[in-house]
């Protein structure tokens, strides 16, 4: 839509500018006026597509913050849930991750599109790749402590901090690397 008002914009000013110098001693005043009313419609398109845009700043930037908040709570109970090793109640596993875990990573997965726009399809399947793992192995930790298998819940928990602090690390360096596009331009 905005790249259909700057279009419009610079027609209507081209076509305007070409018919007023092309016959100086009569202007086509239809055809000057309707490249004009042309060039206006573009400026009027540009002008709410520019509002649109900053609200969509607005909302991509809630959700990175939202986003960064979760995908950090989950690594820090994950640290600590790997940190207790093989001492961890395995039965109370799955309660850390229902209670400290599964509301950060649905709002990690709800807010995901915001990193299209912001980093990059690339970024965001470099990204996603490592969180669906890592989230992948959460799932498994949980059904093996349902079933008291801790040889499992240990594997599990121990692979999924890697996968998802891998994760973090790449959005992370793709978060910093905004920030200093951003403050360039």
């Amino acid at each position: 839509m905005r790249l259909l008002g700057h279009i419009l914009m610079w027609a209507g000013v081209l076509l305007a500018s070409f018919f007023s110098v092309a016959e100086i001693a009569s202007i086509s005043w239809e055809v000057y006026v309707g490249s004009l009313v042309v060039g206006l419609v573009g400026v009027a398109l540009l002008r709410k597509t520019a509002a649109t845009a900053l609200h969509q700043e607005h909302r991509i930037s809630e959700d990175l913050a939202t986003m960064r908040a979760a995908l950090s709570n989950v690594v820090r109970v994950l640290e600590e849930l790997v940190e207790e090793g093989e001492m961890i109640d395995v039965y109370g596993v799955k309660d850390r991750i229902d209670g400290d875990m599964a509301e950060n990573m649905a709002n990690f997965a709800d807010a995901r599109e915001s990193m299209i726009p912001a980093f990059g399809l690339t970024a965001y399947a470099e990204v996603m790749t490592r969180f669906a793992g890592g989230e992948r192995l959460v799932n498994r930790a949980w059904s093996a402590s349902a079933d008291g298998y801790l040889d499992e819940v240990v594997t599990c928990l121990r692979d999924a901090l890697g996968q998802l602090h891998d994760a973090k690390g790449r959005y992370d360096q793709y978060s910093s690397d905004r920030a200093n596009d951003r403050q360039q331009a």
